[in-house]
């Protein structure tokens, strides 16, 4: 199916302002304003890179907002101090995408179609799909495509890795049912994945990762049940905030430079379960910084959220 890859991710925070400054900080790079997504109750900020984006969003209007499920899903979260909601999933198609995912066996909601409202009134159309229970629960990301371009000339190149960053490298997704999980997602992203102890992992036409993950102590795909860890992060984030996504990867040149440099600004650096290094901006959402790999070949390089 035409899952081509992970377009951005969404970070659910109580205090837009709030988040931006501490990601302006952390990373020396600005965020553009946001925009209103009319009917879903939410505004958003923008951190651009080459290929991805991260999505800072907010609940403006929670009448609004309990109308979707989706926005009852970012509530939840900004409520419990905020955190990751979501992986989103580019794909072609995406009608067609739905449809065929119903026909393997997972429903997802069916395409809605949406608009971003920039505060000087310039629009952009999008469409998304698995908007529904699927999303408010966690259990699988929404699937996006894009019916208009940036509203704006895309930036300098060197502007969009500035800093050394270069964007989302991969995603991390909690799940308290490893085997089921997996299962699910095979049929969503066109095969099985690779397996650990307790992971399932797949690399997806863009060169992005993304892995489930299971708390200690759970069943993995082949039956046995993990060890029991204390303080596992991902056993916490399922405390928290249940299912979803857990923590991003972003491709940064150098992992312990753009360390250093977060921790020379002010920012809190700490070691990773991999030994990566670590950082919170916002105090809800880990990011690990992974060295950025070659990209691979598919054709003309597209900036983040170009039509597809």
């Amino acid at each position: 199916m035409p899952i081509t890859g992970v377009d951005h991710v969404m970070l659910a925070v109580p205090d837009l302002d709030a988040a931006r400054a501490a990601f302006t900080a952390c990373f020396d790079r600005p965020s553009r304003p946001g925009s209103r997504h009319p009917g879903w109750g939410t505004t958003n900020a923008v951190l651009r890179f080459a290929d991805s984006y991260l999505e800072l969003i907010t609940v403006v209007d929670r009448a609004e907002a309990a109308g979707r499920p989706a926005s009852r899903r970012m509530t939840g979260v900004s409520d419990a101090g905020g955190g990751w909601v979501s992986a989103v999933l580019a794909a072609e198609d995406l009608p067609a995408t739905c449809a065929a995912l119903a026909d393997r066996g997972v429903p997802v909601s069916p395409p809605l179609d949406g608009v971003s409202v920039r505060p000087d009134g310039r629009r952009r159309r999008w469409r998304v799909g698995a908007h529904g229970e699927e999303f408010r629960t966690g259990r699988l990301p929404s699937l996006i495509e894009y019916l208009d371009p940036w509203p704006e000339a895309d930036p300098d190149p060197a502007e969009l890795r500035r800093g050394g960053v270069h964007g989302v490298a991969g995603v991390d997704i909690a799940v308290t049912d490893l085997p089921a999980a997996a299962a699910e997602y095979a049929v969503l992203l066109g095969g099985p994945p690779a397996l650990g102890d307790r992971s399932a992992t797949w690399t997806l036409p863009d060169g992005r990762v993304l892995r489930l993950l299971a708390p200690a102590g759970s069943a993995t795909p082949a039956g046995s049940v993990g060890p029991v860890c204390a303080g596992d992060p991902v056993a916490a984030h399922l405390d928290r905030l249940g299912p979803g996504l857990c923590a991003v990867a972003l491709a940064v040149d150098s992992p312990a430079a753009v360390a250093a440099a977060v921790a020379g600004r002010g920012g809190a650096v700490r070691p990773g379960v991999d030994r990566e290094p670590v950082v919170d901006p916002a105090g809800c959402a880990p990011i690990r910084l992974v060295a950025a790999r070659p990209a691979p070949s598919r054709g003309p390089v597209v900036t983040a959220g170009a039509t597809r």
